[in-house]
């Protein structure tokens, strides 16, 4: 039986599939909102194995909550604020402005993309995931 930490990182795996699929179908929506399905449940496998919650406590800021985890998982404050800003943007472009604002802007919305494979990439490393 998979822990919980693997079951976020196979969910955030096809998550991510899917929105490469859609994405080379130029569907940008969807694939979207499928990237940032991927994002968001890599970012919980981190919170979880870190933290032991895969969602911040009340009163506790997802930017915060997600920086914590990188640094409790050995990165240095600045590479951590820099991960967690992703992810916040990934929230904000891919599934607010994209998914659901129905705007895509290639300049500001492929590079969001693109880049989600190395930040998965980085995640499974980090929380010893080598399925």
């Amino acid at each position: 039986m998979k822990s919980e930490v693997e079951e976020y990182i196979s969910i955030a795996d096809e998550y991510y599939r899917l929105g490469m699929k859609l994405f080379s179908k130029e569907d940008y929506y969807d694939a979207a909102e499928k990237i940032w399905a991927s994002v968001k449940y890599a970012t919980m496998a981190l919170t979880e194995k870190f933290l032991g919650r895969s969602t911040p406590p009340k009163g506790v800021y997802w930017r915060d909550f997600v920086t914590e985890a990188f640094i409790k998982a050995g990165l240095p404050r600045k590479d951590a604020e820099e991960r967690a800003a992703y992810f916040i943007e990934v929230r904000r472009g891919l599934h607010g402005e994209c998914f659901y604002g129905l705007i895509y802007e290639e300049i500001e919305h492929k590079p969001l993309i693109e880049r989600a494979k190395e930040y998965l990439s980085e995640i499974k490393k980090l929380v010893g995931f080598s399925g």
